[in-house]
């Protein structure tokens, strides 16, 4: 079952059985459940909370925060870091109990989605210490004392990152070399290795480390566990493991404070660790279960951080677009005037209500924790990050040459600075951070499969043969029977208010049965393919877009008619009906393509490609192979040997 998607066969080990309510997990299978996504009201306290803080942070923001400073100087002074810890930016996800504000995943979207209006950078900058820091893997598998000890401090003194991606591995995290061996007194733990493009990593205090420990398995209590060996000797293996690292430790070392296409704020470093000390009590959780965690720890950006930095972005260029269309003549006739121009802004205004529908309907459900949102969490990323790309982009469009200029070079003539061409640079890094769009379009298909995999194991062993061959045939036809014909009947909505507006109905009944469509052609191709499915990714991209494409039309959907109840006025469903017809006819050619692919060829001239097969492709030009960039020596880059606090403990 683990080989259906090779090259993540560690993720697969890693991954566990679903522990709550999923919405995707009955799309996929042809049983949408719709009343999943009726969240129920937002409770007072939790609108309190809100109605007090955004004041505060929004005059915050606008009084103490220069987002052309920071683009400039590629550095967020430190007084705006020292101001967000005083405002208790840093706290909203750690409880009350912890000395923290305890916000709703909700109100916590919402402030990132504030912040990021303003500047993206520094929003990011918020989100990493609560999303992947330190502050989540301890509330979810660390101890009581722990908390007590750390929570505090990174609510209000102190910036965390998180420590995984190494130079050679990024979305594979299972192939991490860094190691921390536990040393001949048992009570210290010594990392050597690296890690790069750590968010935070220069600035942080703590950071939360994901290494290989050398351990044995061994029964204690009932239970098979991995226990560290002393100085590595007699391991079974080396297994991942978290744990809290102290930056001041001996022995780290900031090598490169890393520089990139956009986002130029943002603190990531390379770091290298050589004999590093970390006490046996900063272990997060168990051995052997760092991958776990880190898969864990990383659906709260996933669901939450990316999306609400995406949305935040997209909804700081909308205005702007929408003074440039009215303003600006080309030709006597403003650019409002121009069909073309017009059809461009319907498509962002559907695209920006989508995302903001997507992300919301996935935040409520992470405040309900009865949810297993890793597939929702995945897809909320995916589309939002991929959808504000377009969005930004097709404003560049419109701005035209003035979309290319940079705001400073604007300003000196007298011309409005709005840094369009920095959010399209900066966008990009949201596609790829926590998890690329093309690593987790995978992740999904294999949540999409999971009940094919957990009854037809045997069946996609392509050596199996003669009678355990049909034995295994016959015993699926006993489960897959009942289920194909249910894949044939329509289920009724659920019997709520909110399903009965004539509106809601027809999107959601359309959902429902390209559900049953998308479950029988899933079934259809895994019966065809059997193991070759497993690297047919073409299929599973399909399978993750239309499951994808069916959420945005439910959310949306839902969206409209309680945005509707709220101010009393019907245009926004010009907003949904638009979503539903555009991706309604994406989702019927997926499925069709999903029967009937068509990649064959494509990937016929890609394989071609790798293989030189088209040296005319170069020719003309003065060739360069990948290898002639790189410098003939490599120095010491290290642009610090120490980390510049912004805050000190």
């Amino acid at each position: 079952m683990a080989g259906l998607f090779q090259g993540l066969e560690k993720i697969e080990e890693a991954r566990e059985r679903l522990a709550g309510r999923s919405f995707m997990t009955g799309l996929f299978s042809g049983r949408p459940d719709f009343s999943l996504l009726l969240a129920p009201d937002e409770s007072p306290e939790e609108k309190t909370a809100w109605d007090m803080f955004r004041p505060r942070l929004q005059t915050f923001l606008t009084t103490q925060v220069d987002p052309d400073e920071i683009e400039r100087t590629a550095k967020i002074p430190d007084s705006v870091i020292k101001g967000l810890f005083a405002l208790g930016a840093f706290a909203m996800k750690i409880p009350q109990e912890y000395g923290g504000l305890g916000f709703s995943c909700t109100n916590y979207g919402r402030a990132l989605m504030l912040i990021a209006s303003w500047s993206n950078i520094l929003s990011l900058t918020v989100a990493v210490p609560q999303s992947i820091g330190i502050a989540m893997p301890l509330l979810l598998f660390g101890s009581d004392q722990q908390r007590k000890k750390y929570l505090p401090i990174v609510a209000w003194h102190a910036l965390s990152a998180f420590a995984l991606t190494e130079s050679m591995t990024g979305s594979d995290a299972a192939n991490i070399v860094t190691e921390a061996v536990l040393d001949a007194d048992g009570e210290t733990f010594v990392v050597n290795g690296g890690k790069l493009w750590c968010t935070n990593g220069s600035i942080a205090r703590y950071v939360t480390l994901i290494a290989r420990v050398p351990a044995k398995r061994e029964r204690r209590g009932g239970h098979m566990l991995w226990i560290p060996v002393p100085e590595g000797k007699g391991a079974d293996q080396s297994v991942h493991t978290a744990f809290v690292l102290d930056m001041d430790a001996p022995g780290i070392r900031i090598r490169q404070r890393c520089q990139f296409e956009g986002c130029r704020g943002i603190e990531n470093a390379y770091l290298t660790f050589a004999d590093v000390p970390v006490p046996v009590g900063d272990l997060i959780g168990e051995v052997g279960w760092g991958l776990k965690y880190a898969l864990t720890i990383l659906n709260i950006g996933r669901a939450i951080s990316i999306p609400a930095i995406c949305l935040g972005m997209a909804k700081q260029a909308w205005q702007p677009t929408l003074d440039r269309a009215n303003t600006r003549l080309t030709f006597q006739k403003p650019l409002a005037e121009r069909q073309t121009q017009r059809i461009r802004l319907g498509r962002m205004a559907s695209s920006l209500f989508a995302m903001e529908a997507l992300a919301s309907s996935v935040w409520r459900m992470a405040d309900q924790h009865t949810f297993d949102i890793r597939t929702e969490a995945a897809i909320a990323k995916m589309f939002c990050s991929e959808s504000a790309i377009r969005f930004l982009k097709d404003a560049q469009t419109l701005f035209g040459g003035m979309g290319y200029e940079t705001a400073d070079s604007k300003r000196m003539r007298g011309e409005p600075a709005f840094g369009i061409e920095q959010l399209v640079r900066d966008a990009e890094m949201y596609r790829i951070g926590e998890g690329a769009t093309d690593i987790l379009r995978p992740f999904v298909a294999r949540e999409a499969l999971n009940m094919h995999l957990e009854h037809a194991q045997k069946y996609f062993e392509d050596h199996m043969t003669g009678l355990r061959w049909v034995m295994a045939v016959g015993r699926l036809l006993g489960i897959y029977v009942p289920w194909y014909m249910k894949q044939w009947i329509p289920k009724p909505l659920p019997p709520h208010p909110e399903f009965r507006r004539p509106k809601v109905r027809h999107k959601l009944r359309f959902v429902e049965r390209a559900s049953r469509q998308l479950a029988r052609a899933t079934f259809y191709a895994m019966v065809w393919h059997r193991e070759a499915l497993r690297d047919d990714q073409g299929r599973q991209n399909r399978i993750e877009n239309i499951g994808e494409g069916l959420f945005v039309i439910a959310a949306t959907a839902l969206a409209a008619q309680a945005e509707e109840r709220r101010i009393g006025q019907t245009g926004v469903w010009d907003l949904a009906d638009e979503v539903f017809r555009d991706t309604k006819v994406q989702v019927k050619e997926q499925i069709s393509m999903l029967i009937s692919n068509e990649d064959a060829q494509v990937t016929a001239v890609g394989t071609n490609a790798l293989r030189g097969t088209y040296p005319m492709l170069s020719e003309g030009i003065i060739k360069r192979t990948l290898r002639d960039y790189k410098a003939p020596e490599e120095p010491a880059v290290g642009v610090a040997e120490r980390r510049k606090r912004h805050v000190s403990h």
